[in-house]
């Protein structure tokens, strides 16, 4: 396998025209040449038949087990996802490059339909190739400019690579410049993502180049599918037909709930009953590693933080009644592995000759690890916590997210010590080496002209609709801007919106922000709820601001409440931060503190202030106006009151917006 001469992932550079469809690329020339592997250019990958792939080693889930079951999958159960699959999947046969990822929530079925869709093409000659060792990211950087024709390139848990902390830029750039590349057509690249993962590498939260992740976002533009979390009517109907030949199906659909077969059959409720019977000491060190992932910790954690870290999860009833030999019965409890071979808590077993400076380590599954971040996104981790972070963490990436975590709950002190010993640790980056003469001695990639250049005809096809605006031909206009959108140009369709909203054609105007929205650039929906407060329109400035925050962008519902505060409606700007609080805004309960504050009832003020430091809210970089705590809580005091237990640690505390 070998990259064709200048591509990206060989260190040079897209030399011209890359149009498409966004998942389809069919043009492009590249300049500059690469080494062979023994010249010392970039070395083969280890790649495999699809044929000789077990798909338990590409991290498919295993199901509940049943002692006559023919085979280690159950049945597969085609759903409407798949049918779309499969096209993308043909096209790739077809001699096309093609990406896609799936987006879905823990064990919906995402890595087995990408594994059920590749069959097709194990008969005509096509490898697969499942880049993990030593890391993900070293591995894709490593490899990818080695790939080589008719290769599936399994990016399962695709945040692994793309939100790498000093890769994931990387590897985007490399992978774009794999799927246009022609000499090494066909290539299929297969990813799967939970949805906050996607909206972390999506989510429009800047201009395209100052987007933290904009190398990924242009990649997973228009390359994803959505996967349900449950089985509709007729996909039930379809998985009873499996089930005659198929017990382990059988019994999904006679207990899941709500459709929920995947998950089932996944083994989650026999970890959420086991977890709802845990005794409180294993509860305590669930909920741990619990706010350990969530907060930002790798998925190993060490068993000396564990252990450090749970006793202030109970009260200290609960603690002085627990046996002498609770953690190892707590481990005990959680490591049990139930229906599916999954455990809560499972111990990582560590290859010879791996890094062993953590110690023991423990990995928090991944149902318990979403079902933490959800039912525990606004609670704040007891003291006990932070001082085992600071004692028994290691990985500068572990401290240093917890430090932000910190500081984001008004945990000053904590913020501060976790960020010094962060500084103290070693980066673990990830560096690849090409020949000696490259000019530069790393990797080279484009974020100029080329970035807006990706697809020429979509460019073109947005400038034929602005130019039908400038003609008043808002019929034509519309129509282009939406071929614009269906290619990779939302934005298009956004701006005409906008354009007629100026020009009196609010109902027009409405149709295409949505449409624009549905496409992906759902800002327009916000910029919609301000012309119209601007013109008075409160009702329905309003709706499209909520119409806004379902797609995430709560910023509107929040500038619309300062806007009514400064004309003096208070009422309408205290509903609208309750809506925008409703909706997770960070600023919305320092506000709504802040006007209790303001109406005397300080009790209300303060428990409002402590649950907005415990969601994290102390950590936005855009509070307009001075958050309420800052006046409650001294530098360095925690949000319960409690003093530092060393007063020295906070002589030195900086100002938090010295932290933004």
């Amino acid at each position: 396998m070998q990259a064709s001469d200048g591509s990206v992932a060989a260190g040079g550079d897209i030399g011209t025209a890359i149009t498409g469809n966004g998942i389809t690329v069919t043009n492009h020339y590249v300049v500059s040449p690469v080494l062979s592997e023994k010249d010392g250019g970039p070395p083969a990958v280890t790649a495999k038949p699809i044929s000789l792939c077990r798909p338990l080693d590409l991290e498919i889930r295993r199901a509940i087990h049943e002692a006559d079951a023919p085979s280690e999958l159950p049945t597969y159960v085609e759903r409407a996802h798949d049918e779309q699959l499969r096209k993308v999947v043909s096209a790739a046969a077809s001699g096309q490059s093609q990406m896609c990822v799936l987006v879905g929530a823990s064990s919906t079925g995402k890595t087995r339909a990408c594994w059920e869709a590749i069959q097709v093409l194990a008969g005509d000659g096509w490898e697969l190739w499942h880049p993990f060792d030593p890391t993900h990211g070293e591995a894709a950087l490593a490899g990818l400019a080695a790939v080589g024709p008719k290769t599936v390139v399994w990016l399962n848990e695709t945040q692994l690579y793309l939100a790498e902390e000093h890769a994931g830029e990387r590897i985007a750039a490399a992978l774009r410049s794999l799927l246009v590349d022609e000499d090494r057509a066909p290539i299929l690249v297969l990813g799967t993502l939970w949805p906050v993962h996607w909206d972390r590498l999506t989510s429009p939260t800047g201009p395209r180049l100052d987007h933290p992740h904009a190398q990924a976002r242009q990649l997973l533009a228009g390359r994803h599918l959505r996967v349900p979390e449950a089985f509709t009517a007729q996909d039930i109907i379809a998985a009873s037909e499996a089930a005659v030949t198929d017990q382990r199906l059988a019994l999904a659909l006679q207990r899941a709930v709500d459709g929920r077969i995947t998950q089932f059959l996944a083994g989650a409720p026999a970890l959420m009953e086991r977890y709802e019977h845990a005794q409180p000491g294993a509860r305590a060190v669930l909920h741990a590693a619990m706010d350990a992932r969530r907060l930002g910790c790798g998925t190993a954690l060490p068993v000396s933080f564990l252990e450090d870290a749970a006793p202030g999860y109970l009260s200290p009833l609960a603690f002085e009644a627990l046996d002498d030999d609770w953690f190892e019965e707590a481990l005990a409890y959680a490591g049990y592995r139930v229906t599916g071979d999954e455990a809560l808590l499972r111990r990582i077993r560590r290859h010879p000759g791996s890094d062993d400076s953590m110690g023991t380590c423990y990995r928090l599954t991944d149902y318990m690890e979403q079902y933490g971040r959800h039912e525990r996104r606004h609670l704040c981790p007891p003291q006990s916590f932070w001082d085992a972070a600071l004692r028994h963490l290691s990985q500068h990436a572990d401290v240093g997210a917890l430090a932000w975590a910190a500081i984001g709950r008004w945990r000053l002190r904590y913020g501060r010590l976790l960020s010094e010993k962060s500084v103290q640790l070693p980066w673990r980056d990830v560096r690849v080496e090409f020949p000696r003469h490259e000019p530069n001695n790393g990797w080279r990639y484009v974020i100029d002209d080329a970035e807006l250049e990706d697809h020429l005809a979509c460019r073109a096809l947005a400038d034929m609709a602005f130019m039908a605006v400038g003609e008043s031909d808002y019929e034509q206009a519309a129509d282009l801007a939406m071929q614009a959108a269906q290619c990779c140009q939302p934005d298009t369709l956004a701006e005409v919106a906008l354009v007629l909203e100026e020009r009196g054609m609010p109902v027009e105007a409405s149709d295409l922000a949505h449409e624009a929205a549905s496409f992906g650039s759902p800002e327009c929906l916000g910029s919609l709820a301000m012309m119209r407060q601007g013109r008075g329109l409160f009702e329905q400035a309003e709706h499209y601001a909520h119409e806004a925050a379902r797609y995430g962008l709560t910023d509107f519902l929040a500038d619309l409440a300062l806007d009514h505060e400064e004309a003096g409606r208070k009422e309408m700007a205290e509903a609208l931060w309750e809506d925008a609080a409703r909706h997770g805004h960070p600023e919305a309960l320092a506000s709504i503190a802040r006007f209790q504050h303001e109406n005397g009832d300080l009790l209300g003020a303060v428990q409002t202030a402590i649950e907005a430091a415990d969601r994290g809210d102390a950590a936005y970089p855009n509070h307009r106006i001075k958050p309420l705590w800052k006046t409650l809580w001294p530098h360095g005091i925690e949000p319960d009151g409690s003093p530092s237990p060393d007063p020295s640690a906070t002589e030195h505390v900086h100002d938090p917006n010295t932290w933004w």
